[in-house]
């Protein structure tokens, strides 16, 4: 069973992924990038509301700040739901397959823990998605003083979204149903342009405020 490390620091979730042991890996380790970027995101909209002078945007700062809560607590639970997606591709490696319906058994399994692994992929490339739209909103009604943090946000967000195109080819690669991986890759690089161009819109605006 996977170390849930929802419950443990910080510095063991770093080490151990750092360690050679199959788990805490990538797309672990690209969930909690995302979290991290839903947390900078609602710390440039924490500063936004409760201020006099942001009152006209405050019930939709609002509304950003209860979904970013949201988002990060499912990157979260993926983090962790990503390890377990994982170990169950491993168990159904780990199958017999000496006679033909063993052979078949294991094919399924093999299809259908990986077929989990691309729901917790897709998951995580969602929810970053989300950081980066509510990110460009900030962009332009946060309070200005937390431009950098929407960046940084926007920043983490759009590695999440790359980190989950890179574990998303890595799960089709040996996936069988190639009709469903066709499917998964055309969402995938929709979903990837998409993050690209709200990236680079936060960051215009963003250096141009800082520049400003």
């Amino acid at each position: 069973m996977a170390i849930d490390y929802r419950a443990e620091s910080l510095g063991r979730y770093l080490d151990d992924a750092a360690a050679a042991r199959p788990t805490p890996g990538g797309g672990s380790v690209a969930a909690v990038a995302g979290a991290l970027a839903a947390t900078m995101a609602a710390m440039a909209a924490g500063f936004t509301a409760g201020k006099e002078r942001f009152k006209d945007v405050e019930p939709e700062i609002n509304e950003h700040l209860s979904r970013l809560a949201v988002v990060r607590e499912e990157l979260l639970e993926a983090a962790h739901d990503d390890m377990a997606a994982y170990q169950g591709i491993m168990a159904a490696f780990r199958m017999p397959k000496e006679t033909q319906e063993q052979q078949s058994a294991r094919g399924e399994a093999v299809r259908e823990a990986t077929r989990a692994s691309l729901d917790v992929v897709g998951d995580v490339l969602e929810a970053a998605l989300e950081v980066l739209t509510i990110g460009r909103r900030l962009a332009d009604i946060a309070n200005p003083n937390l431009a950098s943090d929407v960046g940084v946000a926007a920043e983490l967000a759009l590695g999440t979204v790359r980190a989950a195109y890179v574990n998303t080819a890595v799960n089709l690669a040996g996936y069988a149903d190639g009709a469903d991986a066709a499917a998964v890759r055309e969402e995938t690089d929709t979903a990837v342009a998409e993050a690209e161009r709200l990236a680079v819109e936060t960051r215009e605006i963003v250096m141009a405020k800082l520049n400003g």
